[in-house]
């Protein structure tokens, strides 16, 4: 794999602890702000908004301070500033007003502006709020250990809400680096087929497991193998949310540090005082304990 100069253009995503930069692209198009928009945090989006909010009201302050006294009773920026903030909520205290033809123009397009500008902020905030998420808990680490005779990756998740994720499909993929016979180096994709991929009703918790047998791509596979090819897992999950009824989808990755052998999962099932009780312990969620040594025969 050659080694690219550092270059501070492109797009960079986010795979597991690693980041890819695409180069060559441009990193914003006019064409996904909506898109980029959707994908901010709370805290990213409404900074955002308050900083579009006072870079409007700046730019109108401006042009009514260019003008020849535009504003009645307005005698520095900060009455325009503030006129303006007026103005885009359509809120006037009557101590202000438009004194000039100019002014009065520049009002109207501010006022437009407002209009418009309130419409496109409750949508996006309507469409933040009712947009489906799924509250999926994947344990920190893999864990490859016998099961029945065979030894078998496991992974395990949790739906974190109280409602059900109905028809949900969990897919494992694979990724290492491997070297062609002609020296190229390729990244592969391998599908690992699952004990059960599919959960009519996903409530509780859910151990996805793969067996490590001939057919599987991991067959032999040691920890010293796994850290040489750069492996990783991609498990996904997608469904249908209960409440919404709305599809929903989950990822993580693991990366080769994650992937723990002759480790397994601890309980965390209790029964409870009634015999039909049952309490789930997710903080013992991600807890491993090593896998108990079998006496030789």
């Amino acid at each position: 794999m050659s080694k690219s100069p550092h270059r501070h253009d492109g797009i960079t995503v986010k795979l597991g602890r690693s980041e890819v930069t695409k180069l060559g692209v441009p990193r914003f198009s006019v064409h996904d702000a909506y898109h980029l928009i959707m994908s901010l945090n709370w805290l990213q989006f409404f900074a955002g908004a308050v900083m579009v909010y006072l870079t409007v009201n700046l730019v109108f302050a401006s042009l009514y301070f260019l003008g020849d006294h535009a504003i009645n009773n307005a005698h520095a920026f900060s009455d325009c500033f503030f006129f303006s903030v007026e103005t885009l909520a359509t809120v006037g205290y009557g101590n202000m007003s438009p004194a000039t033809f100019y002014g009065h123009c520049v009002a109207t397009a501010e006022i437009i502006t407002g209009m418009l500008s309130l419409a496109v902020i409750t949508s996006l905030v309507f469409a933040r709020f009712s947009k489906p998420t799924a509250r999926i808990l994947f344990s920190h680490h893999a864990v490859i250990t016998p099961y029945n005779g065979v030894p078998t990756l496991m992974l395990r998740v949790a739906n974190q809400r109280h409602s059900y994720i109905l028809e949900v499909s969990a897919s494992l993929v694979l990724v290492r680096d491997e070297e062609t016979p002609d020296g190229h180096s390729l990244t592969r994709f391998y599908d690992l087929q699952l004990e059960r991929a599919r959960s009519p009703m996903f409530a509780l918790t859910w151990q996805i497991m793969h067996r490590i047998d001939e057919n599987s791509p991991l067959y032999g596979i040691t920890p010293q193998a796994m850290q040489e090819g750069d492996m990783r897992l991609a498990v996904t999950l997608t469904g249908m949310d209960e409440i919404f009824a709305a599809a929903i989808s989950a990822r993580h990755t693991y990366n080769h540090e994650d992937i723990q052998f002759d480790r397994r999962f601890v309980d965390i099932f209790s029964e409870g005082e009634h015999p039909r009780h049952l309490y789930v312990d997710l903080a013992r969620f991600h807890d491993l304990a090593p896998e108990p040594s079998r006496p030789d025969s």
